[in-house]
């Protein structure tokens, strides 16, 4: 049974830790965007049937600059015309990443418990950002015709474009993703069962 002195013990501490990794220092941001413009590379080294992107350091530590191209269109001399988009990588997918850690680590459950829980909810949490990247670049491309890399019917882009927007574009949905995944990676059950605010 949860009291409320843990309940707002664990607030606390969410709110502390989330306070901490989301200081504006370029360290973080720097690091974050290499580990994302590798992940995302490695996912998106072939995109489409003959498309590639890359994914390339920004003029900001939390930009990185897009790349989205059709190998069916390379020139002769081997250059192509390409699409591109900066994204802010602090918004797409650092904050939804320290929000995890942040609530599986201020969590009232055994240490064992806490260390799986972020294992996996880190790998669900980077997967969500990829698919919000996946979904951004279609976009890129259904907005690039000449891209040759995307074919929607009307209806179809009508709806790629209200996903994108709900997804891709705004930043606040995916937080609430975050946290039913950090729901479905913490707790079981029994944890639901027995909560009850004791004053």
């Amino acid at each position: 049974m949860l009291s409320s002195r843990t309940l707002l013990l664990f607030l606390l501490k969410a709110i502390v830790i989330y306070g901490l990794l989301s200081a504006p220092i370029s360290f973080y941001d720097e690091t974050y965007g290499k580990l994302y413009r590798n992940v995302a590379g490695i996912f998106f080294s072939k995109f489409r049937d003959s498309g590639f992107v890359k994914f390339k350091e920004g003029k900001q530590p939390a930009t990185t600059h897009v790349n989205v191209g059709n190998y069916a269109l390379v020139r002769p001399d081997g250059t192509s015309r390409t699409a591109y988009v900066d994204i802010n990588t602090r918004f797409l997918g650092y904050l939804p990443t320290i929000l995890l850690i942040s609530l599986v680590l201020a969590s009232p459950v055994p240490w064992k418990r806490r260390l799986i829980a972020l294992a996996v909810g880190l790998v669900l949490v980077t997967l969500l950002v990829i698919f919000k990247q996946w979904i951004g670049l279609l976009w890129l491309c259904e907005e690039s015709p000449w891209l040759q890399l995307t074919n929607f019917t009307v209806s179809g882009k009508k709806l790629l474009g209200s996903v994108n927007t709900i997804i891709s574009v705004s930043a606040s949905t995916v937080l609430y993703f975050v946290v039913v995944i950090w729901l479905l990676v913490t707790f079981n059950k029994d944890d639901f069962k027995t909560i009850k605010v004791k004053k």
